[in-house]
């Protein structure tokens, strides 16, 4: 009702100073013609343009809504599909190419720690107990490193059962203290596949800090081979130190 009554009132203001000067030129050629005019001439030359103008003023008075809100629902949609682009569909973290735009958001190259965590044995789960249970799995461990990270680190699903957690400005203490926390959060899932059945949830987790490398990339390329390292030490740990090059072979890392 109100919308209505707006658009109104913007047609009587535009179709008011219409009918006044319809009425003033009316006189005008009275003068001019020296022709009286009736009375019934100048209540048509008043009301005439306010008849006609009226009803398309308030028409077009609509279609310019409607086209303002088909804007506004177009642009809330290119946003949310924008939004959509960045994010794995399952877990909604951001995708692999997008967590890598923000860790070097803002001049985030130069500072911050990484983490990186891959799940235990989770081939096993999809073998024993289907895909679908894999993939509550997955849920399941996401919940817990949302619930373990703090407020401004950035997550993200890297591969297939691989996850990121960039830390901007966490020192070594901090950023080992949110990767065992992560660690401790999975290890307490109660994931239970088949009823009656609980199977266990762990994850491999690597840190690595940027001073220790030129830059993020190799962080993160040190705190996957670190990951690797806990995979190869027994599973369910976190590695956040150690020659890369002398004790283990990637070539020759564990599975799952």
């Amino acid at each position: 009702m109100m919308r209505m009554m707006t658009r109104l009132g913007k047609a009587l203001l535009v179709c008011l100073p219409s009918a006044g000067l319809a009425v003033g030129l009316a006189y005008g050629l009275e003068w001019i013609l020296n022709a009286p005019i009736s009375a019934a001439g100048l209540a048509s030359s008043a009301l005439v343009p306010i008849i006609i103008g009226m009803p398309v003023i308030y028409y077009i008075e609509g279609q310019s809504a409607k086209l303002k809100n088909a804007i506004v629902t177009l642009d809330l949609m290119r946003e949310e599909a924008e939004e959509r682009a960045k994010r794995d569909s399952m877990t909604g973290l951001y995708n692999h190419q997008h967590f890598m735009e923000k860790i070097h958001e803002g001049g985030r190259r130069d500072d911050g720690s990484l983490i990186i965590l891959d799940i235990d044995h989770f081939k096993n789960i999809n073998d024993n107990y289907g895909h679908a249970q894999g993939d509550e799995a997955l849920i399941h461990v996401v919940a817990a490193v949302r619930k373990a990270v703090r407020a401004g680190d950035v997550v993200g699903r890297i591969g297939g059962e691989e996850f990121a957690v960039f830390l901007l400005d966490a020192n070594k203490e901090e950023a080992k203290m949110v990767a065992s926390r992560i660690r401790q959060t999975v290890e307490s899932i109660e994931f239970i596949p088949e009823d009656g059945v609980k199977a266990p949830l762990t994850v491999s987790v690597g840190v690595a800090m940027k001073d220790e490398m030129d830059n993020v990339i190799g962080a993160l390329q040190l705190a996957d081979m670190r990951m690797y390292k806990a995979k190869q030490s027994g599973r369910n740990q976190v590695v956040d130190s150690g020659l890369e090059a002398e004790v283990f072979d990637l070539s020759n890392g564990a599975q799952g």
